[in-house]
């Protein structure tokens, strides 16, 4: 005889089907309503349990935070066990038309037969089995299936969860303002321990520099003492207590200073009926400088190459930029360099440095690179702060010595005189040197007819061929008949040099002959007179070089024969 298929319940008894889910979900309903019960006893429990012993003695934010995992867990435990689990393992459909026959014997296995029976319909028993069916399902709906699942047990968890709700709202209510405060540091709140003398704020953890003093503050509210107490203990356990003493303008302010710190130490402060929480004091040493390198980058137009020096020997030229990398003795989290001018002022100029990436299990050198100004920077030094906010404190300056770019100079080789006679269509012959140290770049001529100081001047720019150099010789035939408007018997030109350097950092530098020459311009029988006279007076110096000559002579020819008749 072949095998029937099973069909499923819901098509072949829809209204037993229904009643088996009501009952499953009953049975997962009331697990989850007892397991939250037992959550909520648990939860209730621990708050009457902490919040008073932490009131007592004060728990670390660490020690309240074991025991807010613990309740967590003990709760999930329980909610997972009670709750999560009965619900996901809830009883089968033939497990649970066994529980409704015991809570219903009129059932008489009907239930079950029917559940059972109702997956074979296509079987030879077919019209009795649908008769059974029919009649099981009449009959369920005049019968409550409610008692199928007990809940005594959800009762008396509901019992329990009332009574510690009234013994925990009689403790909240006892505990008044501090209740509140004793919740929210259950909940790891970062909140003090509510106290008669309330401490709002200290100092807390602090890293200090070795030997420098420490201030510890406290600010209190509620009830203020008239002192305090600082507890200390050292790295070695040796434990120390010092007063705290009330600020003078401010009875809640209190402090102590500590001189010369040289080790790291816990402490907590006491004022009145409180205490704080532990801090720690970490001293560091101050962070210097190990190694340090320096090196001057000329300006452009020097077209020098950049030049080590040394710290100790900073003679640097106005306009350079002074490279430095350092070599720190701890990982810093800022480095600056500082420009310092007079002793009384402060810094000229701060410009912060940058750190190389460090390789590894080495720390990290520092470099910058820092303009030097035209003047008023006498020395620099460094400000660096490690990565924990200790600073440097009165670092080494190193002298710096500023050197300015020379002026260019000029020198005139011809005319010798400082006044010629001229005419009015002569040439004058110019020659002239100029120098700069790195670079002569413009040789001018101003002059003025008849000029007086404060009256304008014409200027001739000398063309030198596009080049700029160091040493520059010149001779220039300068036409005077080509001055407009042309010149007379009587008028005299005042000429003078001026030159430039190339320097386009602080400069340029100019230099401007203080010394003026002239041209008179006379007739050309004044000129012949002027050119005789001055032949005749060069025939009168030869003249005199020759009788100084014989003169020489003949006491020479006395001096060796009165030396040979003394042999």
């Amino acid at each position: 005889m072949p095998k029937t298929a099973e069909l499923p319940l819901e098509k072949s008894a829809p209204v037993l089907a229904a009643h088996l889910t009501r009952v499953q979900a009953r049975f997962s309903s009331v697990a989850f309503r007892m397991a939250s019960s037992m959550v909520f006893v648990v939860l209730l429990v621990w708050l009457m349990v902490e919040m008073p012993m932490d009131w007592r003695y004060g728990f670390s934010r660490p020690v309240r935070a074991i025991f807010f995992m613990s309740a967590l867990g003990v709760a999930g435990g329980l909610f997972t066990w009670f709750g999560i689990r009965r619900a996901l393992n809830k009883p089968g459909e033939e497990r649970t038309a066994l529980a409704i026959e015991r809570a219903v014997p009129e059932f008489r296995t009907r239930f079950i037969a029917s559940v059972q029976l109702a997956r074979e319909l296509d079987g030879p028993s077919r019209s009795l089995i649908r008769a059974l069916i029919n009649h099981t399902s009449d009959f369920s709906r005049e019968v409550s299936l409610d008692g199928v699942v007990g809940t005594v047990a959800l009762r008396r968890w509901l019992a329990i969860v009332g009574g510690a709700l009234v013994v925990a709202l009689v403790m909240w209510l006892l505990g008044g303002s501090a209740s509140m405060p004793l919740l929210q540091r259950a909940l790891l709140g970062n909140v003090p321990v509510p106290r008669n003398t309330m401490i709002v704020s200290f100092s807390g953890d602090l890293v200090v520099a070795a030997g420098d003093d420490l201030r510890i503050e406290a600010n209190a509210t509620g009830v203020v003492p008239a002192a305090g107490h600082l507890r200390i203990k050292n790295a070695k356990g040796v434990r120390q207590q010092f007063t705290l003493d009330a600020d003078p303008l401010n009875a809640a302010h209190f402090y102590r200073t500590l001189q010369s710190v040289q080790e790291g130490f816990e402490y907590a402060v006491v004022l009145g009926d409180n205490e704080t929480e532990t801090a720690r004091v970490r001293v560091r040493p101050r962070p210097t400088i190990l190694a340090l390198e320096c090196e001057q980058r000329w300006p452009e137009y020097t077209k020098e190459r950049p030049q080590r020096c040394l710290p100790g020997e900073l003679k640097l030229l106005a306009g350079s930029k002074l490279a430095l990398k350092l070599k720190p003795s701890v990982t810093l989290s800022e480095a600056r360099v500082l420009l310092m001018g007079a002793a009384d002022k402060p810094p000229v100029k701060v410009s912060p440095m940058q750190a190389a990436a460090p390789t590894p299990g080495q720390i990290a050198e520092w470099s910058g690179i820092v303009d030097i100004p035209r003047d008023g920077v006498t020395g620099i030094t460094f400000q660096l702060v490690d990565e924990e906010g200790v600073a440097s404190k009165n670092m080494a300056t190193y002298r710096v010595e500023i050197v300015a770019d020379q002026l260019p100079s000029v020198r005139v080789l011809w005319p010798v005189r400082r006044e010629e006679l001229v005419t009015s269509r002569a040439t004058v012959l110019i020659a002239f040197e100029a120098k700069d140290d790195f670079g002569v770049a413009r040789v001018k001529l101003h002059f003025g007819v008849n000029w007086a100081e404060g009256q304008p001047v014409k200027v001739i720019d000398f063309d030198l061929g596009g080049t700029q150099p160091r040493s520059l010789t010149r001779r220039f035939e300068w036409k005077l008949d080509r001055i407009q408007p042309p010149l007379n018997v009587g008028d005299v030109v005042d000429y003078w040099f001026e030159v430039e350097d190339i320097n386009n950092a602080t400069g340029p530098g100019v230099f401007v002959t203080a010394e003026h020459y002239q041209a008179r311009v006379v007739t050309e029988e004044d000129k012949r007179a002027d050119l005789s006279s001055r032949l005749n007076d060069t025939l009168q110096g030869l003249n005199d070089v020759k009788a100084g000559q014989e003169d020489l002579a003949s006491k020479l020819g006395d001096f060796i024969r009165e030396k040979l008749g003394q042999k």
